[in-house]
């Protein structure tokens, strides 16, 4: 399943702070920040559990994290990712001249990845490197 034309938020969550407090590489934060949160309304329309593997595709990129359900809401078509390594992935890198990118805004689809791997933080930025 899928769901198209949904719009992306970053930002930062209390759960990937106290994650982080034990650092950036721990199983930990990529609980904490390797998720992207969905609607209610929408997540039932992917048809799969909390923690199956989506891919979230925008015009910048694609990255595999686990899907789960916003304690916020109703906010129909809006999918967040925590901030990182992971949402760096598909945000526009683009910063208007200010040296922050765009974190907020993107048009995403979001597919079902079931048996897809999710990275943790060390062998994204890898792959990143060797590409």
């Amino acid at each position: 399943m899928s769901l198209k034309d949904c719009t992306l938020l970053t930002g930062r969550t209390i759960n990937q702070g106290v994650a982080l407090e034990g650092g950036k590489t721990t199983m930990e934060n990529v609980r904490a920040a390797a998720i992207c949160a969905f609607d209610k309304e929408d997540f039932k329309k992917l048809d799969c559990l909390v923690g199956t593997p989506v891919k979230i595709t925008t015009n910048f990129g694609e990255v595999t994290v686990y899907s789960t359900i916003s304690d916020e809401g109703p906010h129909p078509g809006i999918i967040f990712i925590p901030m990182g390594p992971w949402a760096n992935q598909v945000v526009n890198p683009d910063s208007q001249s200010c040296g922050t990118p765009t974190y907020k805004g993107m048009k995403a689809t979001v597919e079902v990845t079931k048996g897809a791997k999710v990275l943790d933080a060390l062998s994204l930025i890898k792959l990143l490197k060797e590409a």
